[in-house]
């Protein structure tokens, strides 16, 4: 029969348990206060650490990017937009992209005028962007592009676009029109044929059909114009008579009249370059226009000859000629030889002293010509110092017996494009060799412009060997973007890809 414990024995047990209790509640309230007190220090080591980490931070260097000065900045941004091509996307996209980076870029692009000159009307702009390139530009002058224009839907958007640019006209700088259509090119002459342009000093129009002698191409509307382009798509053949152009570049087609471009030149005594290409027909009488001020001119025609013939440059000193074509409306075009083009103009352009020859086809059965031939181009020529040839005319500008180019007593540079990847120049080389040895100064010597298309031994790395062993030491050798082919066999075992064959690897050489 079980004990039954007494009631003393109870209360001392349940006495010890809660002593026991009591003594642990005790203990953990002491330990919660030990713990919140590590936890105090601890949060007041961690902020003086953070005091100490942001006072060194101040005192750090800041990234080199953020210490550019703002003028600097603005120009490197600048330099960003105007290399991003096309500009309506430059200055509707890139800026926009360019100013989300910070909020100083932001500032810089806001406050530089300079970013906002250039407006591009076409549909991909709003009157808003229009807008604010107007107002942020401040009193800058104004670079003005029209392109794109051809559905008729957009008429409204475009004379609105136009419209908002009108009343600042006093600071256009340039206008470049291009790439329009349609009833768009009524509408732009129309928009501007009577408006005033005292600042602007240059204009081109591109691809947008513009006849006659717009009033705004006048010295009456654009005192200050100064270049000129009329290329391919327009049908002006008479140059307006503006003092102050020097600069003028136009295209010719066949229906249109050299005789009358040439006669328009003459009231412009200040004009330094021109650039004429097409074809053109009824050109004037030979030496009958004098253009005492140009210093530059290139002829880019189908027959340059009547063009070489009418005019009299006394201080040209660059000259750039097309070897030209006859063309005639029976017979497909084919090419002349340059005395076609040279002969009888001896002493005509000695004043010359870059000269430039090159082909406006790309026919495949150009004749080479001979010494003779090259005799006309050197005779009408004599005072080169850089000389720009195609590669197909070596053999005859530096014949063995008779050499051509020997006349050019000045000579300092020379540069031959075209010539055939595989192809050595032996007259060259020889012509080059005989200078040498009559102690000559050593010429530069530039190959460029390579043609890779055919020629014996292909692209073989042992041709420029060759090529480099022969003129070695007889002139100073350039060589740009040679395009060079090496053949490499790679076994499929040690390859990261399954080859089948022999791999081909393109590369290009420039030195």
């Amino acid at each position: 029969m079980s004990q039954v414990p007494r009631s003393s024995d109870v209360a001392v047990q349940v006495s010890d348990e809660l002593a026991a209790a009591r003594a642990e509640v005790t203990r953990l309230l002491n330990r919660e206060l030990e713990l919140i007190k590590e936890t105090q220090a601890v949060r007041t080591a961690a902020d003086a650490q953070i005091d100490k980490v942001n006072q060194i931070v101040k005192r750090r260097l800041p990234g080199p990017i953020t210490r550019l000065p703002p003028s600097v900045l603005s120009d490197i941004i600048y330099l960003t937009i105007c290399n991003t091509q096309p500009a309506s996307d430059a200055h509707r996209c890139t800026k926009r992209q360019l100013a989300s980076v910070s909020r100083r870029w932001r500032l810089a692009i806001l406050n530089c005028p300079q970013l906002w000159t250039t407006i591009v009307i076409d549909p991909s702009w709003s009157s808003s962007l229009v807008m604010a390139h107007v107002k942020r530009s401040g009193a800058c002058p104004l670079d003005i592009t029209i392109t794109k224009w051809s559905s008729v839907s957009h008429v409204p958007q475009f004379k609105q676009l136009l419209g908002l640019l009108v009343t600042c006209g006093y600071r256009w700088r340039s206008l470049d029109i291009r790439r329009n259509s349609g009833p768009f090119a009524t509408l732009i002459i129309e928009s501007i044929q009577y408006m005033m342009f005292p600042a602007m000093k240059r204009v081109e129009i591109w691809e947008t059909q513009i006849s006659g002698r717009p009033l705004f191409l006048t010295s009456q509307y654009a005192p200050a114009l100064e270049s000129m382009v009329l290329s391919r798509g327009n049908s002006i053949d008479q140059i307006p008579n503006i003092a102050g152009l020097r600069s003028l570049r136009v295209y010719l087609t066949d229906d249109m009249s050299g005789s009358l471009l040439l006669s328009s030149l003459l009231p412009l005594q200040q004009l330094s370059e021109l650039i004429i290409f097409g074809t053109g027909s009824e050109w004037p009488e030979a030496e009958s226009i004098h253009l005492p001020a140009l210093t530059s001119l290139t002829l880019a025609l189908f027959n340059p000859r009547p063009a070489l013939a009418a005019i009299t440059v006394p201080s040209l000193i660059y000259l750039a000629c097309s070897r030209g074509a006859l063309n005639t409306r029976v017979v497909r075009a084919r090419s002349v030889y340059w005395a076609n083009v040279f002969q009888g103009f001896t002493n005509k352009f000695a004043t010359v002293r870059h000269l430039r020859l090159f082909d406006t086809t790309n026919d495949s059965l150009v004749p080479v010509g001979d010494a003779a031939d090259s005799q006309a181009v050197c005779a009408a020529c004599p005072g080169v110092r850089q000389a720009e040839l195609p590669a197909d005319v070596t053999s005859s500008f530096f014949a063995k017996d008779s050499t051509p180019a020997d006349h050019w007593k000045d000579l300092t540079e020379l540069t031959i494009k075209g010539l055939m990847v595989g192809h050595i120049p032996h007259s060259l080389v020889n012509w080059l060799i005989k200078r040498k040895s009559n102690r000559n100064s050593l010429l530069k010597v530039t190959f460029c412009e390579f043609n890779a298309a055919r020629g014996p031994g292909g692209t073989s790395g042992r041709w420029l060997a060759s090529l480099n062993k022969l003129l070695y030491g007889h002139c100073e050798l350039v060589l740009k973007e040679v395009p060079l082919m090496a053949t490499l066999n790679m076994n499929s075992s040690t390859s990261l890809v399954d080859t089948r064959g022999a791999s081909t690897i393109h590369w290009t050489y420039q030195n």
